[in-house]
């Protein structure tokens, strides 16, 4: 299956008069379709074109020739699958209004590759050629007009940046914000990015889904007990504040059918081992494996469990149950291992 690659400066010369037809065709479709959307109150993605091109394989499109996504000395000439997140939530703008969308997304910035060209980033060039390539696929325009600051006070800066369900929106540059959205028959597209001239921009790529929402069983101390009979060990995921050692309402839930184990089995000794996914660095992720181990260490001995039948360990991301590229391996890697002494 193919993925699509920009030439930017033949495309811009050699076509000069014709792409100026294509964009305003795209701006008046665009336009039509915001327009019959806002009478409902609400986007409606049926007023935007079935497309019938074939857009290859997520996520669709490769930054532009001499340029790159992420750090320009890591960029291998296509996106990981680790940068790639199977379910994630964005704010696109819409005429000038924020709406969310939820699926499988990219969110990179993008760099100008100073090696191969030594010319500063060129931010007009960059979103001619982004438009052209999404245009060509049957993409259409949503967003060209400024969003106000009364739009992401109503979103929340913290939804919009600490969650990063704002990747491609620059705070500084609310007149730059451009979107488009490419709906075939099967697929629903979601392209936005803010570009700043000489510096670097941001995009993101998200093809709309719903969530698969994994089955959560309960964990219990008898479940425990049976995993440590059988196999030495219980392998648990319990849940911390993100990137923090402190356990979340769920997460006390667990610790507490810990500590019901124990109460019930008095013999029972336990290593607590702490255990990551390789988000950060190596130093950072062993640090945080231990003390995630360290607080249901000291949860447990303030509960009345003795020391001398616990320690603690923290391995950090060495020891992965499953490869880190996909958000659900990584859940699998970041947990927490009773194993018996």
């Amino acid at each position: 299956m193919k993925k699509i690659t920009f030439v930017i400066l033949s495309v811009l010369i050699v076509s000069c008069g014709k792409k100026k037809e294509e964009v305003s065709t795209a701006q008046e479709v665009s336009q039509t379709s915001v327009k019959a959307s806002e009478n409902n109150g609400e986007f409606d993605i049926t007023k935007i074109p079935v497309s019938d091109k074939d857009l290859g394989v997520f996520p669709y499109l490769n930054p532009p020739e001499n340029y790159c996504y992420g750090v320009c000395s890591n960029w291998k000439g296509a996106v990981e699958q680790k940068d790639i997140k199977d379910f994630d939530k964005e704010y696109f703008a819409v005429n000038g209004k924020l709406i969310p969308v939820e699926g499988k997304a990219l969110k990179v910035v993008i760099e100008k590759n100073r090696s191969k060209d030594p010319v500063a980033f060129n931010s007009l060039l960059v979103e001619k050629a982004y438009e052209k390539a999404i245009l060509d696929l049957g993409g259409v325009q949503v967003n060209n007009v400024s969003v106000a600051k009364e739009e992401i006070d109503r979103i929340g800066k913290e939804n919009l940046m600490s969650a990063t369900y704002g990747n491609s929106i620059d705070f500084n540059g609310l007149d730059r914000i451009k979107t488009y959205v490419i709906r075939t028959n099967s697929k629903e597209v979601w392209i936005q990015f803010s570009l700043l001239n000489e510096e670097s921009g941001k995009i993101t790529i998200l093809e709309k889904a719903a969530a698969e929402v994994p089955k959560v069983e309960k964990i219990t101390s008898s479940q425990m007990k049976k995993d440590i009979n059988e196999s030495g060990k219980a392998v648990l995921n319990i849940n911390f504040d993100n990137n923090k050692a402190t356990l979340t309402a769920d997460g006390k839930i667990v610790a507490d059918e810990i500590l019901k184990l124990l109460n019930e089995n008095p013999e029972l000794k336990l290593s607590i081992e702490g255990h990551t996914d390789n988000n950060g660095t190596k130093e950072h992720n062993k640090k945080l494996s231990l003390d995630r181990a360290t607080t249901i260490y000291t949860y447990l001995t303030d509960k009345g469990i003795k020391s001398d039948r616990l320690q603690t360990k923290g391995f950090g991301q060495d020891n992965p149950l499953a490869a880190n590229d996909s958000d659900l391996n990584k859940a699998k890697n970041r947990r927490v291992e009773l194993v018996k002494i």
